[in-house]
């Protein structure tokens, strides 16, 4: 991006902002993942300064990614090569490519053919990109049957190529024929330097001693370098060799011809090629995102539209990189109760860390980009940052001038929907008036609005949190027994910068740190007295909620691995039912077969009775024990006695897994075990008295089955459900009609379409049953 700047239009604070944020280090390593030369060329292409809608379609692509890929539907990774030129090229009249450029672009189109098939594995919102990456059919089996690996010309080009070569061939073998019989003439043998035929100037020719010259006609075409040996070319031997330079220049005109032809066909193709050049390598670049992400440790954010954010486990994505699993993370949050945040502490605490870590992941986010942080990022659409030492001997600025410079420039732009980011404010002059100067510009920018992060170690800042609402005071902690930082962002605290304890660890000297610290004494505030003491109660609290967080991420990683755990409990339970459905098959098979062989032996004795009763005992053994179970029971319509209360009735659903009939008794439907119905069709059904009666909503099932029912005897089942539903007072009823071949379910959907009473319609949720059940909403 850096190189680019000018041509690009990117404002002076942008690139200020890029630069002081080590952002294009990211995306270096963000193009070094990247498989092909479209996708770094993407990566270098993406900016972070664009509109909201952009920066959402950016992360959606990387969501609708991240999950192909953990659902095992990766994209190809291959290096292609870059045939931007050849296009350019091929698009001119009468342009010409070579074999090996054709070649390039053929792998292109093998590459698009790759790409389409992989999003076409699953159906999401990038699937649709498929149609626009398939290569042209034409084109691709052209290139294919034209050319091998190495960009040569094959003889299946065309019928003509392939005729002219056997030409070629036969001319080819004829001459050399003739050639080895000149140099196995036994009259001649002692006229030739070796056996071995050679080519000079295109023309096949024998190695003839220098001393022999004259001996045979023949046409001198070299001579060797010693001047020993002679190239000639027997007289009798012109008219082959003249028929096989023909040959030759012949086969040459028809290559240049088909390669003409097919660099015609790529360039009236190449606007498509472009095209999917163009989604190749924002394929890939998001890919390569994902990738990077997975090296330190990111997550896909969620940006909002306020110019705000709230952000825990923030860390910089660089030292993630660097040293993966030991960065500390810590909680930041600006924009909705405060607009400022002053950071105090000591050198080397981790104050820059954390100012560069909230407008690295801002930018990486605005990129579409995994992030080192969870919660969520804010919009801005103006980003400053005054950072590092700026100063400049050719421009005569020295530090501090190099900080006033710029901090003019971003006060210039700065309005309430902007990110600062200030490093050690009014620092490289006198103490006093730095601080001044840093609190007058906190003061104007507080007033603008903008959300503003600022590090200092002057006593001014510190009072200025403290004094002004809407600015929140932090401090790095630092262990005063270890004389060691300890990277932790300390909410209301204002961190010491405990300069001269960490001067006498470094190894100043004694007498001098202890002159040191009597002055320091003399000099100290009463107000940084009480804020050390307080910073060691606070310690305390601080351990507490670092364990907490430890036991939350124990109790995280617990779920996973029971899940993980789950997950393989499934696959094993899956891998076994498929062997064992297998091994029933094969079983099965077999009976089948020894069946078959039985009745065949049986009937060739004319005893169908006990060829029947074969067939029955050979299968009986290899049904289910739901199937036995089910046949023992009564058929729905079955009348029959229910023997506990001896009256007749009718069975009117079958439950084979429970072993149960459902029946109609005194008009409330029973489910009452099989065991207690005796099937009599004899028997007649008594007629009950008419009566209006009226069922509270949770007397009336709430779920009707039609499973195993014809669709007519559904149908009516269904109208009397609905009936005794609205009757009840129901709001919403269940029909589980199973998924099978879809007729039950087709019949529910048009009865709930023409019938008035019911107002909607839908299918259950996966949990509850999905396609297998329809939900009904009554009026």
């Amino acid at each position: 991006m850096d190189e680019g700047v000018a041509a690009a239009g990117v404002a002076s604070w942008q690139h200020s902002f890029w630069r002081a944020l080590d952002a294009g280090d990211v995306q270096s390593a963000w193009s070094q993942h990247c498989g092909h030369i479209y996708g770094r060329r993407h990566v270098a292409a993406t900016a972070p300064w664009v509109t909201l809608a952009e920066i959402h379609d950016r992360l959606n692509w990387s969501q609708w990614l991240s999950q192909r890929i953990a659902a095992g539907f990766p994209l190809p990774v291959s290096d292609l090569p870059d045939v931007n030129t050849l296009l350019d090229l091929a698009r001119r009249l009468g342009a010409v490519l070579s074999g090996r450029d054709l070649r390039a672009v053929l792998n292109v189109l093998t590459a698009q053919k790759d790409y389409a098939a992989a999003l076409r594995q699953t159906v999401d919102a990038l699937t649709g990109l498929a149609a626009e990456l398939d290569p042209p059919v034409a084109l691709s089996r052209s290139l294919n049957m034209a050319l091998d690996e190495e960009g040569e010309l094959l003889d299946t080009a065309t019928a003509d190529l392939a005729r002219l070569r056997q030409r070629l061939r036969a001319s080819r073998g004829e001459l050399q024929r003739f050639l080895q019989s000149v140099l196995r003439n036994p009259d001649w043998q002692e006229y030739w330097q070796d056996q071995v035929i050679v080519k000079r100037n295109e023309r096949y020719v024998l190695p003839l001693k220098a001393s022999h010259k004259g001996r045979i006609k023949a046409i001198i075409h070299d001579r060797s370098a010693s001047g020993e040996t002679l190239f000639v070319e027997p007289l009798a031997a012109v008219d082959l060799n003249n028929q096989l330079v023909q040959d030759r220049r012949a086969e040459l005109q028809e290559q240049e011809r088909i390669l003409s032809v097919l660099s015609a066909a790529v360039g009236e193709e190449v606007p498509g090629i472009v095209a999917a050049l163009r989604h190749m390598g924002r394929l890939d670049a998001v890919r390569a995102g994902l990738e990077l992400g997975d090296a330190y440790g990111g997550i896909l954010p969620k940006v909002g539209v306020a110019a705000a954010f709230d952000l825990r486990a923030l860390r910089h994505p660089l030292l993630c990189l660097r040293h993966p699993g030991q960065v500390v993370g810590n909680a930041v949050h600006l924009g909705a109760d405060a607009h400022q945040l002053v950071i105090t502490g000591p050198n080397t605490g981790g104050k820059t860390a954390t100012l560069k870590a909230v407008g690295l992941n801002h930018l990486m986010a605005y990129m579409g980009l995994p992030v080192t942080a969870e919660g969520t990022l804010g919009y801005f659409r103006k980003c400053f940052a005054v950072i590092g030492d700026a100063q400049d001997i050719h421009t005569d600025l020295s530090t501090f001038s190099a900080q006033v410079q710029r901090l003019r420039e971003m006060l210039e732009h700065a309005d309430a929907h902007s990110l600062v980011l200030l490093d050690e404010l009014g620092n490289g002059t006198d103490p006093r008036e730095g601080g001044a100067l840093a609190q007058a510009v906190a003061e104007t920018l507080l007033k603008a609005g903008a959300c503003t992060l600022l590090t200092s170690h002057l006593e001014v800042m510190k009072r200025y949190a403290l004094s002004h609402e809407g600015v929140a005071l932090a401090g790095m902690g630092f262990d005063a027994e270890r004389l060691a930082p300890t990277y932790r962002l300390q909410w209301g605290v204002g961190g010491a910068s405990h300069g001269l304890a960490i001067a006498r660890r470094v190894g100043m000297p004694t007498p001098l740190m202890a002159r040191a610290e009597a002055l320091y004494a003399d000099d100290r505030e009463d107000w940084e007295r009480w804020e050390a003491q307080r910073e060691g109660l606070l310690r305390a609290a601080q351990q507490a909620m670092d364990e907490a967080a430890l036991a939350r991420n124990e109790a995280a990683k617990s779920a996973r691995r029971l899940e993980h755990e789950l997950e393989a409990a499934r696959q094993e339970r899956d891998k076994a039912a498929s062997v064992a459905r297998a091994e029933w098959e094969n079983i099965l098979t077999a009976a089948r077969q020894q069946v078959r062989q039985t009745i065949a032996a049986l009937k060739s004795g004319r005893d169908t009775q006990a060829a029947s009763a074969a067939l029955q005992r050979l299968e009986a053994p290899f049904r289910s024990k739901e199937q036995r179970a089910a046949d023992s029971l009564p058929a729905v319509g079955a009348k029959g006695l229910f023997l506990p209360l001896r009256q007749v009735t009718q069975v009117l659903r079958v439950d084979p897994a429970q072993q149960r009939v459902q029946i109609q008794m005194r008009g409330k439907q029973l489910w009452v075990p099989a065991a207690q119905f005796a099937v009599d069709a004899a028997l007649q059904i008594p007629k009950e008295k008419g009566s209006t009666q009226y069922a509270a909503p949770e007397d009336h099932p709430w779920r009707l089955d039609l499973r195993g029912q014809l669709r007519e005897d559904a149908l009516a089942a269904l109208c009397r459900h609905v009936d005794g539903a609205v009757a009840a007072g129901r709001r919403q009823i269940e029909i589980l009609h199973g998924k099978g071949n879809g007729v039950l379910a087709e019949m529910v959907r048009e009865f709930a379409g023409q019938d008035p009473r019911v107002s909607q319609w839908r299918m259950a949720r996966p949990e509850h049953g999905g396609g297998g059940v329809s939900e009904l909403e009554l009026r």
